[in-house]
């Protein structure tokens, strides 16, 4: 009787621990997911996945709108608008030895200091509807090869607006590339990264600019140097493809401090662009600086701020310009207080751009004749 009992026992307890198991296995969150998220938004804690062929893919997406104003605008562009900023779908693998992500949608990367253009015509003049699709070959989990349509390595801010902690990116942004063609491989040894990644710059079509970086990370502290730019001189000129910044070499230095209430990452930024005869122009320069911040009040509310300051040389009157004609300069600030609610979020933006040293008509207002230009955003939506 004794051995009975002994036995339903264990085999109770093994059938036990063997439920637990699997439901600990259920229950198992997901990889992390792509795009990075620098907060305060986040993706479902439980993603729509679906098996295909013994792998599990992830579905996730964002739907957003927006209403914005703005003081001394360009001509052509409206003074207020309300629009779409979102409307992707992320499939993604993101486990296993063949990884892949393919982004779809409307989308607008707006900049600070440059005008307003309505999602539908930012995304079919800039990166088309698929902005982002990549494959990853992870032999192992320290070391991967990427191919495909990737975000660049250079700056802090990434391409859309859900990603970031601001609604616009700010205009150290704009002097950066986006979204780029090419290949890359990452591997990470201890508390050190690397990437290296050999692409087409500024979405130009010629493989032409090798970049790299290289991240420390100590807890909640990483400095990261990112080193970019063209080995050759390409004159291709688009809407995402500016010959200027698209000749340049450009150098970051950035720190990132997370910790439970505070995110802080202030960075330096330096390009420079040589000679460009077929444009008629000569080699300039600029320096940066940005402080980007956000404060965790509670879990519904955060406070992020931004701050940057942009100057750049003019050695010749025939200079390439970098902002508002060569040699100008310019300072931004931008408070986006955020309240999210499960996964819902609105957050209203308040921005300011004093620029200095411009040409003439290369500025703001109707005859490009303004130094200032504030703004107004509100961005509303939902992550599934």
């Amino acid at each position: 009787m004794k051995f009975r009992l002994a036995t339903v026992a264990v085999v109770s307890a093994v059938s036990s621990l063997a439920a637990t198991a699997a439901h600990a296995e259920e229950a198992a969150p997901p990889p992390a997911l792509l795009p990075a998220l620098s907060g305060p938004l986040s993706y479902n804690p439980d993603p729509v996945s679906v098996e295909v062929a013994g792998s599990k893919l992830y579905v996730t997406a964002i739907g957003s709108g927006y209403v914005g104003t703005q003081s001394n605008t360009t001509p052509g562009v409206d003074s207020s608008f309300a629009d779409l900023s979102n409307a992707q779908v992320i499939v993604q693998k993101p486990e296993g030895v063949f990884q892949f992500l393919v982004q779809a949608g409307l989308y607008n990367q707006e900049t600070l200091g440059a005008a307003f253009v309505k999602s539908t015509d930012y995304t079919s003049n800039s990166y088309g509807v698929v902005p982002q699709a990549w494959i990853k070959i992870a032999p192992s989990s320290t070391f991967n090869v990427q191919a495909g349509i990737l975000p660049t390595l250079i700056g802090l801010e990434a391409p859309f607006t859900f990603q970031n902690t601001n609604i616009e990116r700010g205009i150290l942004w704009g002097q950066e590339n986006v979204m780029t063609r090419g290949v890359q491989a990452n591997l990470t040894a201890g508390k050190l990264s690397f990437s290296l990644a050999y692409t087409d710059g500024f979405f130009s079509g010629k493989l032409n600019w090798l970049s790299g970086i290289v991240s420390y990370v100590d807890g909640p502290h990483t400095l990261s140097v990112v080193v970019g730019g063209a080995l050759s001189k390409n004159y291709r000129s688009t809407f995402n493809t500016p010959v200027v910044q698209n000749n340049t070499t450009m150098v970051n230095v950035i720190y990132s401090y997370s910790g439970s209430k505070w995110l802080v990452q202030p960075y330096f930024q330096y390009a420079w662009v040589p000679d460009l005869p077929q444009l008629g122009t000569t080699k300039a320069e600029n320096f940066a600086v940005g402080l980007l911040a956000k404060y965790k009040i509670n879990d519904n509310w955060s406070l992020p701020v931004r701050f940057e300051y942009i100057d750049s040389n003019r050695p010749k009157a025939t200079a390439a310009s970098f902002l508002y004609g060569p040699g100008s300069n310019a300072f931004t600030a931008t408070i986006t207080p955020t309240y999210t609610w499960d996964r819902f979020f609105i957050r209203p933006e308040f921005s300011y751009v004093r620029a200095g040293d411009i040409t003439p008509g290369a500025a703001f207002g109707a005859a490009g004749l303004n130094k200032e230009q504030v703004r107004g955003r509100l961005e509303f939506g939902v992550m599934f």
